[in-house]
C-alpha cells in the first residue's frame, strides 16, 4: 500500500497541472480512511514534496494538505506537530528561506496558505494550541495577516 501511496503523492503533486487530479485524490483519500498508518505515510510523502525547490510540487502538496486536514485528526495532529517548517515551506516565515520558483506559483501558494491557516484557526484553533500559536505569529510578528483581506480578495 506504501508504494501505491508513494505513487498517488507522486502523480498529483508533480502533474504540473493548477488542480489536482480529482480520481486520484478521490483514491488517495479512500486509502487514507482505512488506517492512520496510511495518514502518516501520506504526510511523511507531503512533507518531502513540500521540501523540494519547486512551487508548483509545493502547491499542489498543499493543496492534498489543505483536503486532508480538515477531514483528519490525526492527519492535522501531524501537520501542527511540525508546523513551523510546515509555515517555512508553504509562507515563507524565514526570509532566508525565500519559496522556490516559479515566482508566480510561489505567490500563489503563499496567498492559498496564509487564507487556509486564517480558516483552520477559526475552525480548529480552540482545539490545537500550537496551531493557534502558528497564527498569532503570523500576525504579530510576521505581520502576514495584516494583508490578509487583499489575500482574500485575489483568491477569489
Amino acid at each position: 500500500m506504501d508504494q501505491v501511496l508513494s505513487k498517488l503523492v507522486e502523480q498529483l503533486t508533480t502533474s504540473g497541472e493548477s488542480e489536482l487530479n480529482s480520481e486520484k485524490m478521490k483514491e488517495l483519500k479512500k486509502i487514507c480512511r482505512a488506517s492512520d498508518e496510511h495518514i502518516n505515510h501520506v504526510y511523511h510523502l507531503l512533507m518531502t514534496q513540500l521540501n523540494e525547490d519547486h512551487a508548483e510540487i509545493r502547491f499542489s502538496a498543499f493543496q492534498i494538505v489543505a483536503e486532508l486536514f480538515t477531514r483528519s485528526h490525526q492527519f492535522r495532529t501531524l501537520i501542527i506537530s511540525n508546523f513551523q517548517e510546515f509555515l517555512e515551506l508553504t509562507v515563507e516565515t524565514d526570509y532566508e528561506q525565500p519559496l522556490p520558483p516559479p515566482k508566480e506559483v510561489a505567490q500563489k501558494l503563499k496567498k492559498l496558505a496564509i487564507k487556509l491557516v486564517q480558516e483552520w484557526h477559526e475552525k480548529y484553533g480552540e482545539a490545537y494550541k500550537k496551531l493557534s500559536l502558528g497564527y498569532h505569529f503570523l500576525k504579530q510578528n510576521k505581520k502576514v495577516l495584516c494583508r490578509f483581506p487583499l489575500c482574500r480578495a485575489s483568491m477569489l
